[in-house]
């Protein structure tokens, strides 16, 4: 809303005491002026103390935190011959960094992605101060530093946090480059480097960061054709290809080997990415991943989000879908008509990122995060649509007032009943007590991971269904990762035992661990991940001898509650 945008920022000390609203948002945007100060170290203050409340000291057990800390330790060992291609690698990188000034430090990895969190938070509101309405931005950046799920992966070794980081430090100095161009300065010119480069440099760090950041790269482009200014396009491409450029040959040089893309495009073709079996998608394919991935995050995982829906929810509902849509299109036409350029190319960009996830990623996937970072625009598009619908009618501008408590109100409620969970847990934790907090399943499987580092020899490799989370509380240890069954009958579900041992055979593997991971982390209930089962069951039918029961989790003397058994293969 560039009233806004420039008058906002013109304003004096003066001119508010002389400001005579004359409606209930008048009134409260001469509030947040008066009290900008205060309710920004508020938020700095809330930020970090809900950071910390919500902070956890374990491993995640979804694996892909884990996945980054064993691909750090490879990077700070193995600089010269390890390349990490299973996603964009700039966070393995860090890691690595951090790894080789200080080793596996689980805890301070994670206090990274609290500071991550933080600034991410900070240079969100420094984007859009004075460039939408104050009860907009505060309502977001409150919502976004008291919620849950943005505080869970401000705790973990995911890249969300890094990722938002990052892209809100790009909307920042974009924005300013977009103020230069607003008043009139002839951007072409090399004395403007600096801005050049910094706008560049950050979107080769969000692509680096985050493969479907990609996208960035044609919204930028059709931001400066709808405005008129294409010579601009040449140089937003050159600064970051000024960046890109030199990396890809220092990456050809030292580890030759393919790009980032190279080992996840091939996962996201296939129709089923545990089942390569069954080939890849087709275009009708494509398709339907978008509408179901609509259907999925913003459905469901939007206002699971926000508190609205029960984090278990398995629903979703086309109506919910088309209200956010529709509410993203209004807020979209809202800032093209007030010509806030900024707000445009956010959605712009945003718009970009969802739909390519949304066609690449397959359906089953479906976590929050994946819609989590888009979350401070969407929110802020949408609540700007509905601020500028509501502007002229006294009794609508109510509605929107509610709809900002409602969103605040819900984070906190949500927010505090997981803060009175986690603090035992946390302090637990901190203490030493490394394994308080998880399920029973876990407890064994990363014990009985933590006996193989410390009683096998170094030669020894070991299977594990979960191999980086053993490499993490294995002190190290490499691991040999089972994600899928191999060799599988489709007929059976199992495995071919013979070629299950040449394949172990082959990789040198001697040991395996089968534990009682449960399929839900909620729930006892006897069904598990059985994945190394499938593969181990019918090897040892056929070959009752070819395994040998070494150690297990709990002892044979306890009782027997989702225990984790550690075999050694006798070939």
């Amino acid at each position: 809303m560039k009233q806004d945008n420039k008058q906002a920022k013109a304003k004096t000390s003066s001119s508010v005491k002389n400001l005579q609203p004359k409606s209930l948002l008048d009134r409260i945007e001469g509030f947040f002026l008066r009290n900008e100060k205060v309710l920004f170290y508020a938020l700095c203050v809330s930020t970090l103390l809900f950071s910390f409340f919500l902070f956890n000291a374990r491993v995640s057990e979804g694996n892909d935190d884990s996945l980054y800390i064993e691909a750090g330790y490879n990077y700070a060992k193995h600089f010269s011959t390890y390349a990490y291609l299973a996603n964009a690698p700039l966070y393995p990188f860090f890691l690595g960094i951090l790894t080789y000034l200080f080793g596996i430090k689980l805890v301070l990895f994670k206090l990274f992605s609290v500071l991550f969190n933080f600034i991410g938070i900070l240079f969100l509101y420094k984007a859009f101060k004075g460039r939408i309405p104050y009860l907009i931005l505060f309502t977001v950046c409150f919502t976004i530093a008291i919620n849950s799920y943005f505080l869970y992966f401000a705790s973990q070794t995911y890249t969300e946090s890094i990722y938002l980081c990052i892209q809100n430090l790009f909307l920042y100095f974009f924005f300013i480059l977009l103020d230069k161009i607003d008043e009139g300065e002839d951007l072409a010119s090399f004395k403007h480097y600096r801005i050049w480069l910094i706008t560049g440099g950050l979107i080769f760090l969000l692509i680096m960061v985050r493969n479907g950041s990609v996208a960035v790269i044609p919204a930028v482009i059709l931001f400066f054709i709808f405005i008129r200014k294409y010579k601009y396009i040449l140089w937003s491409m050159g600064s970051f290809l000024a960046f890109k450029i030199p990396y890809e040959i220092i990456h050809g040089l030292l580890w030759k080997q393919k790009d980032q893309y190279s080992g996840q495009s091939k996962i996201l073709l296939l129709k089923d990415p545990y089942n390569p079996s069954l080939g890849n998608d087709d275009l009708s394919g494509f398709v339907s991943r978008f509408f179901e991935n609509v259907q999925l995050y913003l459905s469901k995982r939007f206002f699971q989000i926000l508190g609205f829906f029960s984090e278990n929810s398995t629903e979703t509902n086309i109506v919910w879908s088309l209200i956010v849509i529709a509410l993203m299109v209004i807020g979209f036409i809202k800032a093209l008509k007030s010509k806030n350029n900024e707000l445009f190319f956010s959605v712009l960009y945003m718009t970009a990122t969802v739909v390519l996830t949304f066609v690449i990623l397959q359906a089953r996937w479906d976590q929050p995060r994946l819609i989590m970072i888009h979350m401070p625009i969407l929110l802020i598009t949408i609540l700007f649509g509905i601020y500028q619908m509501v502007k002229k009618s006294s009794y609508a501008q109510n509605l929107l007032i509610l709809i900002c408590l409602i969103l605040i109100v819900s984070g906190v409620i949500s927010t505090s009943k997981k803060v009175a969970k986690n603090v035992p847990i946390v302090v637990k934790n901190l203490k030493g007590d490394k394994f308080y907090g998880y399920s029973q399943d876990w407890t064994n499987f990363f014990k009985i991971s933590e006996w193989c580092a410390s009683n096998l020899p170094d030669s020894a490799l070991v299977a594990s269904r979960k191999a980086s989370m053993s490499f993490i509380y294995g002190n190290g240890k490499r691991f040999f990762p089972v994600y899928k069954v191999y060799a599988l009958d489709t007929a059976t579900g199992y495995s071919n035992p013979d070629s299950v041992l040449n394949y172990f055979k082959r990789n040198n593997v001697t040991y395996v661990i089968l534990a009682s991971l449960r399929r839900d982390p909620s729930k006892a209930d006897g069904n598990i991940i059985n994945t190394m089962h499938r593969m181990i069951e019918p090897i040892a039918k056929k070959y009752p001898t070819k395994f040998t029961l070494i150690h297990q989790f709990p002892e044979p003397a306890e009782s027997q509650i989702e225990p984790a058994f550690l075999y050694k293969i006798n070939y």
